[in-house]
C-alpha cells in the first residue's frame, strides 16, 4: 500500500512538473579545431603542409530548465564511436549535464582528418577505419595528431560551456528553399534492359570538361535526390539572432581531391556568409549525403555555393514560420547491424552496434544515424514521423556499417556498396524501422496525442 501511495505521488508530481511553465534557452558558440599542417592528410598520406581555411567546431547548447541538451558539429570526415564517447564524456562533466543528451554531427569534410580514436573495443578489429589507413599507419601516436586529438576535445568543451554561458530565452522558426542546382545524385538508376547498343552511347567521365551532372548517360534514370535547405533559426525575446542551424544533405567534396590543403570544403564558406547574412552563429548539420554530391569542384564553385546559399537561406528565413516550443525530449536506441562477409573479416565481428538520437522541442525533432547514410533513408524516416518539422542527419555518433542505402542498392553495385559498405542490404531499412520507432516512442513521452495537439 505504502509503495502504491508512492507510487502516486511521484505521477503526480510528474504531471504537475509537465504542467509548470517552461523557458527554452539556447547559445551557441564555435572554436578552432585546426590541426598542426604536419599532420598526415589521409588521402596522400604527405603532410597536409598548409591551411586553405580554418576548421572548427560549433556548438548549440539549448536548456528549458529541466533538460539540457548540446549539438556539436566539427568539419571532420566522421564521428567515431570512440571519439562520441570521449567528447561526451569531458563536455557532459564541464556541463554537468548527461551524457546521453550530446548530439555530435560531422559535415563529412574529406580536406580534414577522421576523427581520433581515443579506446579500442568498439568496432571490433576495425580500431581506426580502413579509410584512414589505406596510405599511411595509424597517426594516434604521432606528436602533431596526438596533440590535434586533445585539442579537438579541449575545443569542443570551450565552444559548449561558451554556448552555455551565453544561452538566452529564445523562440523557434523554420523555412525551407530548393537548392537542387548545387546537388546531385551520383548513383543514377541504370536501365535494366531495352537498350540498343548501348556500349556505343555517348558517354562523357566525370574528370571531363564536357561532363554535366544535369545531363543522364546510358538510358538512366536520375536516382533520389532531397533538394531542402531547411534553416531553424533561434532569436532571443528582442529578435536578435542567435544561431540559425542549416540542414542539407551534400557530400563535402569540392576542395577534395583536386587540393590536399586543410579546409572546411564548402560547409566552411557557407557557414560563414550565413553568418553574415543572417546574424548569430551558423551551424551546418549534414544530411544523410551518402549517395550525393556538389554539381562542381574547386575554390571557384566553393565561393558560388557558399554565395548562393546564403541568398537562399535569407529567402527561407523571410517566409519562414514561428514554431510552437515545448519541453525539451531526448532519446537513444541502439541496434545491432549485420556485417557482410568481407565486413566480417575486416571488423572478425557478426555486426556493429549502432546508435540513433532524437532531439526534439515542440514539432521540431532532430533525428541523429551514424553512419554514411544514402539519402533515400532519411526521406523514408521524415515522411513517416510524428513530428511535422523533422531533420534527419548522417554521421552522427558514430560510423555504423559507413555507407548505407535502402534494400536494393547492393544489386546496383559501385564503390558506395562493395568494400565500403560493410552492412549487409537490410541495414538501411533497419535503420529506418528503429529511428521511426524512436520517433513514436519521444512523440509518446512528450504527451502529444496526435499531431495536431501542439498548439503555438
Amino acid at each position: 500500500m505504502f509503495s502504491r501511495l508512492i507510487a502516486i505521488a511521484l505521477i503526480l508530481s510528474a504531471a504537475r512538473a509537465a504542467d509548470l511553465p517552461f523557458v527554452l534557452r539556447a547559445g551557441a558558440a564555435r572554436a578552432d579545431i585546426t590541426p598542426e599542417v604536419a599532420v598526415l592528410n589521409w588521402v596522400t598520406g604527405k603532410p597536409y603542409g598548409v591551411v586553405l581555411d580554418p576548421l572548427n567546431v560549433h556548438a548549440l547548447v539549448l536548456d528549458d530548465g529541466r533538460t539540457k541538451a548540446v549539438i556539436l558539429r566539427w568539419d571532420l570526415v566522421d564521428v567515431s564511436e570512440s571519439a562520441r564517447d570521449a567528447v561526451r564524456k569531458v563536455v557532459a562533466g564541464a556541463l554537468a549535464m548527461p551524457g546521453e543528451n550530446i548530439l555530435i554531427n560531422a559535415s563529412h569534410n574529406h580536406s580534414a582528418p577522421w576523427s581520433p580514436v581515443y579506446g579500442d573495443n568498439q568496432r571490433g578489429a576495425e580500431r581506426d577505419t580502413w579509410w584512414a589507413l589505406r596510405y599511411m599507419p595509424a597517426q594516434n601516436e604521432f606528436p602533431p595528431f596526438r596533440r590535434w586529438m586533445e585539442k579537438l576535445l579541449a575545443a569542443s568543451v570551450d565552444a559548449a560551456q561558451r554556448a552555455a554561458a551565453t544561452a538566452r530565452p529564445v523562440s523557434l522558426s523554420i523555412g525551407r528553399v530548393a537548392v537542387g542546382e548545387y546537388l546531385y545524385n551520383r548513383r543514377p538508376r541504370a536501365p535494366a534492359w531495352g537498350v540498343v547498343d548501348a556500349k556505343s552511347a555517348l558517354t562523357t567521365p566525370g574528370g571531363s570538361p564536357e561532363w554535366n551532372p544535369e545531363v543522364l548517360q546510358g538510358g538512366a534514370r536520375f536516382g533520389p535526390l532531397d533538394r531542402t535547405l531547411a534553416i531553424v533559426s533561434l532569436r532571443d525575446t528582442e529578435k536578435n539572432p542567435v544561431a540559425s542551424l542549416f540542414h542539407v544533405a551534400c557530400h563535402s567534396v569540392s576542395i577534395y581531391p583536386g587540393n590536399p590543403a586543410i579546409s572546411a570544403d564548402w560547409p566552411g564558406p557557407a557557414a560563414r556568409t550565413i553568418s553574415a547574412a543572417l546574424g548569430g552563429e551558423s551551424l551546418f548539420l549534414q544530411g544523410c549525403c551518402g549517395d550525393i554530391n556538389p554539381w562542381q569542384r574547386g575554390e571557384a564553385a566553393v565561393a558560388t555555393m557558399a554565395a548562393g546559399l546564403a541568398t537562399k537561406a535569407q529567402l527561407a528565413v523571410r517566409y519562414g514560420v514561428t514554431l510552437a516550443t515545448a519541453p525539451l525530449q531526448v532519446g537513444q536506441t541502439s541496434l545491432d547491424l549485420p556485417l557482410t562477409p568481407e565486413g566480417k573479416k575486416r571488423l572478425r565481428v557478426e555486426n556493429v552496434r549502432a546508435e540513433i538520437q532524437v532531439i526534439a522541442c515542440g514539432p521540431l525533432a532532430i533525428v541523429g544515424l551514424p553512419g554514411e547514410t544514402m539519402t533515400e533513408l532519411g526521406m523514408a524516416i521524415r515522411e513517416q514521423s510524428p513530428f511535422p518539422q523533422t531533420l534527419v542527419l548522417g554521421y552522427t555518433n558514430g560510423n555504423g556499417v559507413h555507407y548505407v542505402g535502402m534494400p536494393g542498392e547492393k544489386v546496383r553495385g559501385g564503390y558506395e556498396v562493395g568494400v565500403a559498405g560493410a552492412g549487409t542490404d537490410e541495414c538501411g531499412a533497419l535503420l529506418v524501422k528503429a529511428a521511426q520507432q524512436l520517433l513514436l516512442d519521444v512523440f509518446a513521452k512528450s504527451g502529444y496525442r496526435t499531431k495536431a495537439s501542439v498548439k503555438p
